[in-house]
């Protein structure tokens, strides 16, 4: 349960429903292009909003793609790697916190009063579907290493449930910090960028 998927994603769900609606997204993540907002290379900004309880609107970089998502009736920011992750799964994990939290944090900065996620929970996806099979067994095997890893990631404990049933979905999972109280993020942006430096 250590080998790093070929793509790793992170979602972080917003709070509440706002009220920007997700074509209002649509010329934030074309002007984070132009300005170069987040690290990497962003390239296009697709519209998924016709598909319904689907990815939204998807803004396409070089090493990972983002999307303002609305799969299984959540919205939130997902962020998916697709190149470049560390050969460690406790790095690939560390990559794509660091990563989804500095996209949402951009995003809160768009409509602070509007955009509020949820940092104290995220559903992580192994898009590797021939290392992770969705099954009870893959489970049972990843729930201890990620409630570890997680919880290292926190800094505090954390809870690991298996995000869907159905053995055709992917292997996703979902973290929850225990203690119920609000996650600073840009704490734990900081958090994650001095692990970086000691590392």
């Amino acid at each position: 349960m250590t080998i790093v998927p070929k793509r790793l994603g992170l979602k972080f769900n917003l709070k509440q429903k706002p009220t920007l609606e997700p074509e209002d997204i649509l010329p934030i993540f074309q002007r984070w292009i132009q300005d170069h907002t987040l690290e990497g290379m962003l390239i296009d900004v697709i519209d998924y909003k016709h598909v319904p309880d689907g990815p939204g609107v998807v803004l396409i970089a070089d090493e990972a793609d983002l999307a303002y998502d609305l799969t299984d009736g959540e919205i939130g920011l997902y962020y998916i790697r697709k190149r470049d992750l560390p050969d460690e799964l406790d790095e690939a994990l560390r990559l794509v916190f660091r990563g989804a939290l500095a996209a949402a944090l951009a995003l809160e900065a768009e409509a602070p009063a509007d955009i509020v996620f949820d940092f104290g929970s995220a559903k992580i996806s192994f898009l590797d579907r021939m290392t992770y099979r969705n099954t009870a067994e893959i489970f049972a095997d990843a729930r201890p290493i990620m409630t570890e890893l997680l919880s290292g990631i926190y800094g505090q404990a954390v809870s690991v449930s298996r995000f869907y049933d159905d053995p055709r979905a992917v292997f996703a999972l979902r973290c929850t910090v225990t203690d119920g109280g609000e996650t600073d993020a840009k704490a734990l942006s900081a958090r994650l960028a001095k692990n970086r430096q000691t590392a």
